[in-house]
């Protein structure tokens, strides 16, 4: 079984888009496991932006139900020194990249004064367009729901997602750092040694130990099935019945993209909604599926309806920058043609 997407891996094994990954395909109850050579369930990956829902998004979904937060506060709410173009900013316009912000690298000593220090900067930018008005892809509209959550619950996000997710889904692995000689990891960008912590991700490592809600943690395959099929099963351990929902709606469609952002996707409440636009995701995944995808080579998508979900996690970005020297939006390019052709391998097995 699965003889396309098992030719599909071996295809780009050979032309150098990745050399270590872990697949998960899940179909009506069933699920199968492909793996390289030294990975295994509990083998960590850099989660770049898979970081965004695994766990932020999903921590902020529960702090909504539980009554802790509402998609209609704003950030005065949690933040002093509001400017005046950002006061009306909402959570739900953080959570679907429609607050007016853009990314911007984080600068190097951006953690002097630590999380003081990241919020400031954070609200000096100024805004692109007006919140509500536009979709840009956002790293720092996530980065403030982080920061929120830490407002929220008074404690570091990585003691909210162990206190929160962690422990009530029995994740083993995953976390926001881990030592420079961790056993059991793959090199997933251009690490850097900071203290005896690494990272992976080239923003995240500006904030020398502050957790990022927008990714730069580290997941393996394991971790991330629990996630998805308590997404799958509405698990309440994860947040609220209703909760899921409010978020697997498309809150962006018909918004302009804003010049410039190479995203056409659209997005429900953190996670990319899957329509036409996803082309790494619309030829497996009917409309209405969620998911999302990681700078590094991460993915996850889900079709509840259907049973199905695919988790893809690997090295491709590092090592189609080493072995075809390929940057920028042609690196990114080969990346997001990796993942359709693996999605479209695993349609041609299932007969979807």
């Amino acid at each position: 079984m699965f003889e396309n997407t098992k030719r599909e891996i071996e295809r780009k094994i050979e032309s150098q888009d990745f050399d270590a990954y872990a697949l998960i395909i899940g179909y009506k109850g069933e699920d199968w496991q492909f793996m390289s050579d030294g990975v295994d369930l509990d083998t960590y990956f850099d989660a770049a932006s898979v970081g965004k829902v695994y766990p932020t998004t999903a921590l902020a979904l529960q702090a909504i139900g539980k009554g802790l937060l509402s998609l209609d506060d704003t950030l005065e709410k949690f933040f002093s020194n509001v400017p005046e173009d950002k006061k009306n900013i909402t959570v739900k316009n953080l959570l679907t990249h429609t607050s007016g912000l853009i990314r911007t690298p984080y600068p190097e000593n951006i953690a002097e004064r630590g999380r003081d220090s990241v919020i400031e900067f954070l609200l000096s930018k100024p805004l692109v367009y007006e919140p509500g008005s536009h979709f840009a892809y956002c790293c720092d509209g996530i980065m403030l729901i982080g920061l929120i959550l830490e407002k929220v619950y008074g404690a570091p996000l990585e003691e909210v997602f162990r206190i929160y997710m962690k422990e009530p889904l029995g994740l083993t692995r995953t976390t926001y750092h881990i030592a420079i000689d961790e056993e059991n990891m793959v090199m997933c960008n251009h690490r850097a040694d900071l203290g005896g912590i690494i990272y992976d991700d080239n923003n995240v490592r500006q904030l020398r130990g502050i957790p990022a809600g927008n990714g730069g943690n580290f997941i393996t395959a394991g971790d991330l099935q629990k996630f998805v099929k308590a997404i799958i099963e509405k698990d309440e351990r994860l947040c609220a019945n209703e909760m899921f929902d409010l978020a697997e709606k498309n809150y962006t469609a018909g918004l302009p993209v804003l010049d410039g952002d190479r995203s056409t996707e659209n997005h429900g409440l953190g996670f990319v909604y899957v329509n036409e636009n996803c082309e790494q995701a619309c030829d497996l995944f009917p409309e209405g599926s969620i998911g999302h995808v990681g700078w590094s080579g991460q993915s996850f998508f889900l079709n509840r309806e259907l049973g199905l979900y695919v988790i893809l996690l690997t090295n491709s970005m590092r090592y189609q920058n080493l072995k075809k020297n390929l940057k920028g939006g042609e690196r990114d390019k080969a990346v997001h043609q990796m993942r359709i052709d693996i999605h479209r391998a695993i349609k041609k097995d299932l007969g979807l």
